[in-house]
């Protein structure tokens, strides 16, 4: 598959291949993690379009039921129609309908309490309610409303270039068949070509491995994806810290791997095991867990002796993050997996491993988009691509600005030019 980019943030150009093994490297501030969150926000938009359908038709009816309540308190005593006052209640009735399965169902329950009170005034209101879910809304308008959402909380309205009227355009195509197309003016979706499916259902991104010491701060957060407000619990949800989508779907997944253990070889089908025994060897330890009671992740020692997250090394933590995910089942051939720049907690010995550890994931189907500036982690990446079998489905990308745009360039026949952009300041240290 191929992803191209025009004028999205700082980034003016890029054709991507994401098709194994996708490492995009360069300096700071040249818009590498920019491409990340960018895949991250179109693969969640894609697959989560019918729950934001539902968000939506929920936004809407919840202001009818609103008023339905609010005329029903008006001309009928609860005390004596306290079942119209459950059946009613803003909450509770919004709730029901994100619980049912077949919400024409239970709206159609609803007028039959109004009609034994010959409440015909306010079943007209009701009716409205059950147009909404009548309604057909295209899939196509449903997705731009997604992508405008997981724009949002990845980019707070700063995905198009500052202070230009140049049009952001993002196209995926496989082969000679284009996927979809999309053009955002001033931050906003102006138009989608959806041709077909795309192949990714899932996609995590990995950012920090601080945030395995965060999980209860993450877990009590919302997100910036959720900007339809859920009326249900509104009052809880007030002053509720935001953070990006990424940063929760990450902390929910590694929670996950709670309900399996590291021994459950059937789970991975014995694809995957030694690669867990491997992690283990690494970290001298075995392995993290998560503790429901505690509400936080530790790091096993052995079976007497383990620490809290908080209490671990950010290095350990980030092979942690790997295990857990392994361990959890979230990483399979059509699930994404972008690591944002690994090597910051990790000394050149274990960024080695690091490196052996994802050509690994690869080499086992799994796709991976890795950003990096480490010499270390390239030239290992490079080494254990070819040694594993995978160089064909490896690819590298070096990332280069004047300061206000950049280009990124397939440098996969020649990755010496990303060393020679690397070792620039070192080589001006000692030389110049």
């Amino acid at each position: 598959m191929n992803l191209k980019l025009e004028n999205i943030g700082m980034i003016r150009h890029a054709d991507i291949r994401l098709d194994g093994l996708t490492v995009i490297a360069g300096e700071n501030d040249t818009g590498k993690s920019t491409v990340g969150k960018l895949i991250f926000s179109l693969i969640k938009a894609f697959n989560r379009y019918e729950q934001d359908l539902n968000e939506s038709k929920s936004d809407k009816a919840f202001n009818i039921i609103e008023k339905v309540y609010f005329q029903l308190r008006k001309e009928y005593d609860f005390k004596e129609n306290a079942e119209i006052k459950v059946a009613f209640f803003p909450p509770e009735f919004l709730r029901e309908l994100k619980r049912t399965e077949d919400p024409i169902d239970l709206i159609n329950d609803k007028i039959i309490l109004l009609e034994k009170i010959d409440a015909f005034d306010v079943i007209e209101n009701v009716l409205l309610i059950k147009n909404i879910y009548l309604e057909n809304e295209s899939k196509e308008l449903t997705i731009k409303r997604a992508l405008a959402k997981a724009f949002i909380s990845e980019f707070y309205f700063e995905l198009t270039p500052k202070n230009s009227d140049l049009v952001s355009n993002i196209s995926l195509s496989e082969g000679s068949n284009k996927i979809f197309d999309i053009s955002i003016e001033h931050d906003k979706v102006k138009s989608l070509g959806l041709y077909d499916d795309v192949f990714f259902n899932d996609v995590t991104f990995i950012e920090t491995p601080i945030f395995l010491q965060m999980y209860e701060l993450i877990r009590s957060a919302t997100t910036l994806f959720e900007m339809i407000e859920d009326r249900s619990d509104r009052v809880f949800r007030l002053g509720r810290s935001k953070v990006a989508l990424h940063v929760k779907d990450l902390i929910s997944k590694l929670e996950n791997a709670q309900y399996f253990s590291i021994q459950q070889e059937s789970l991975f089908e014995g694809k995957l095991d030694s690669l867990l025994a491997d992690i283990t060897k690494i970290t001298k330890g075995s392995g993290f867990s998560f503790e429901k009671k505690d509400k936080d992740f530790y790091f096993n020692k052995n079976e007497n002796t383990k620490f809290k997250s908080i209490n671990t090394a950010t290095g350990l933590k980030a092979f942690g993050i790997i295990q857990l995910l392994i361990q959890a089942n979230m990483l399979n051939e059509r699930t994404l997996l972008i690591i944002d720049e690994p090597e910051i907690h990790l000394h050149p010995k274990w960024q080695v491993e690091y490196a052996k550890l994802i050509v690994t994931l690869v080499k086992n189907n799994i796709p991976v988009l890795l950003t990096s500036h480490s010499p270390e982690i390239i030239q290992a990446l490079s080494t254990f691509s070819e040694e594993f079998g995978v160089k064909d489905r490896t690819a590298y990308y070096l990332t280069e600005s004047d300061g206000v745009v950049s280009e990124i360039n397939d440098v996969s026949e020649d990755i010496n030019k990303i060393f020679i952009k690397l070792a620039e300041p070192l080589h001006n240290l000692v030389w110049d």
